[in-house]
């Protein structure tokens, strides 16, 4: 069997998210082909391999294409080879929805991690799946480290302002610190006793699932009902809800306090990410849906 992924691979690439697809894949055996549309280092996107692999005829089962919003083709099209099944993971969304959704006619499939798009997808005929965002256990572990910080977060000072502000509250007490590429990131994430995310467009992020794999208790934004988090997580059960920055501080204090109470929510949410939202799920989620298309 063969997958072909398209998205920007950089040279020299230590992880990314559609690398631990890609590393799951080969562990089943798959053949893979990897296709770059350019580099999100640079923001400079072009499609001449992509024309050039197309124009080569390729044998694959499943075509993935992977990409935050900005880049699109007449290349990247379903009917350029029709035997294969098409995916667009559209991992970006909501924010890039609007640039998303015009390409996903090109594609048998959609996944996204947001709720609300997913139904929007479908209400625009879309055939689409709500797969939530992943972590990769390959990368994201417990590592025995010396705690620094009460809690860090990856977002990086400049990117957030809630967690700036946060930041700049606690006096060193919170690490907030971005640009880390695999284990690095990995590593600063267990200098935390917890892991707090902040959401910039009231979306389920990635880092809710990466701090929980390495066994931290996340602290995390309460979402709206109808983005489903509460659903994957549950307060105070495997994950902290907060209202707002006041509530934000309280917790954090709080949790720092009651070690036991703190393992024990780390422990439930790791518990749950591991059972439901890892690499292994996802691309068996792609499979049953490759198989199902086979079917029809």
């Amino acid at each position: 069997m063969r997958i072909a992924f398209i998205y920007a691979y950089e040279n020299g690439e230590i992880w990314s998210t559609p690398m631990s697809l890609i590393n799951e894949f080969k562990e089943r055996q798959w053949d893979v082909d990897i296709i770059s549309i350019g580099s999100n280092r640079t923001g400079i996107y072009h499609d001449e391999y992509l024309r050039k692999w197309i124009e080569s005829n390729p044998n694959v089962d499943i075509v993935m294409f992977m990409d935050w919003g900005r880049f699109d083709s007449p290349f990247l099209d379903k009917k350029y080879i029709p035997n294969a099944f098409w995916i667009q993971e559209s991992g970006d969304d909501p924010q890039n929805f609007e640039r998303n959704f015009p390409k996903a006619h090109k594609f048998h499939l959609t996944i996204t991690p947001d709720h609300d798009s997913y139904l929007e997808y479908n209400k625009r005929g879309i055939n689409c799946e709500w797969v939530t965002h992943f972590a990769d256990t390959k990368i994201q572990y417990p590592i025995e480290s010396d705690i620094e910080y009460v809690a860090v977060t990856t977002r990086g000072y400049g990117n957030s302002l809630f967690l700036d502000q946060l930041t700049n509250w606690s006096e060193g007490m919170i690490g907030n610190k971005n640009g880390f590429e695999g284990i690095e990131h990995t590593a600063f994430l267990n200098k935390g006793l917890m892991v707090i995310q902040n959401s910039r467009w009231g979306e389920i992020t990635r880092r809710i699932f990466e701090g929980m794999a390495c066994g931290k208790l996340v602290i995390t934004d309460k979402l709206v009902e109808n983005k489903k988090l509460h659903k994957l997580f549950i307060d105070n059960q495997d994950i902290v809800y907060y209202n707002d920055m006041s509530d934000c501080i309280n917790k954090i204090n709080y949790y720092a306090e009651h070690t036991e109470e703190r393992a024990r929510i780390a422990n439930s949410g790791m518990n749950k990410v591991l059972e439901n939202h890892t690499q292994i799920q996802i691309v068996n989620k792609l499979l049953e849906q490759w198989k199902n298309y086979q079917l029809v």
